[in-house]
């Protein structure tokens, strides 16, 4: 399904009735890393997942900022006349939802952080800098060996490599042009009052996760108010891909 959304076409899935749940992706990713998650909400929640501006099959105009990314969830969800719902983030997409949630509290009723950001650290910031260079000058191929080594879990790598090759064709697709304008986005986010964060918040951790480990976790804890940790086990960044039954059964029972 497609919305003009602020001159640029937006792409979501919509599956499943009940209390709405809105989920966002990671950097790089698309709607359909919620495929399985989905799958199991959707007996409970309409479920609508999003592909950011300028990620799976959304247009890409103008400026990409955390900010502004939040503002187009916001208009899709008064587009489809939503009520509250709840907003799930993924990696990039968890800032995204942060931002939502403490500039439109109105809008969001509970909060869920998989593969939370908290905040990078000026050295981090350059490096996905460097990365924005890097695949403007030679595509997305140069990077997709070494991103996808520190992806999913080793276990992952070694038991599931029909998910690991789905997981390097994601990657590979995306416009180099606008994979680097996400990563400069990424790059220069702005670090967001959490303390202004008002929901119940569910933070859910991979016990691999090397791009978000669980002490990143263990900080968005302390800086949300009212928020607590799930740790995945046996999982990486992308637990969405590698187990969407336990991620979705630690959103159900946060939701219950």
């Amino acid at each position: 399904m497609f919305a003009d959304i602020d001159g640029n076409t937006l792409h979501y899935t919509s599956a499943g009735e009940g209390p709405p749940v809105v989920l966002l992706h990671g950097l790089g990713g698309s709607a359909h890393i919620w495929h399985g998650v989905v799958g199991a909400l959707q007996q409970h929640h309409h479920c609508v997942a999003v592909d950011l501006r300028g990620h799976g099959r959304s247009q890409g105009r103008g400026k990409f900022s955390i900010s502004g990314w939040a503002d187009d969830v916001r208009r899709l969800i008064a587009h489809l006349e939503l009520p509250p719902v709840t907003l799930v983030g993924h990696s990039l997409g968890s800032l995204v939802a942060q931002e939502l949630a403490r500039s439109a509290p109105d809008v969001v009723d509970e909060l869920v952080l998989v593969g939370g950001i908290s905040y990078f650290e000026p050295a981090v910031a350059d490096a996905y800098r460097d990365r924005a260079d890097q695949v403007e000058a030679d595509g997305m191929d140069v990077l997709v060996d070494a991103w996808l080594d520190g992806a999913v879990s080793p276990r992952s790598h070694a038991t599931r490599p029909g998910m690991v090759g789905l997981l390097r064709e994601l990657f590979l697709r995306n416009e180099p042009q606008h994979y680097a304008k996400a990563c400069r986005a990424l790059a220069d986010a702005e670090r967001i009052p959490r303390d202004e964060i008002g929901q119940p918040t569910l933070i859910i951790a991979g016990s691999h996760d090397r791009s978000t480990p669980i002490a990143m976790a263990e900080e968005l804890k302390g800086s949300i108010p009212v928020s607590r940790v799930k740790v995945i086990p046996g999982v990486g960044h992308w637990m969405p891909l590698e187990d969407p039954d336990a991620v979705a059964s630690a959103m159900l029972e946060f939701l219950t």
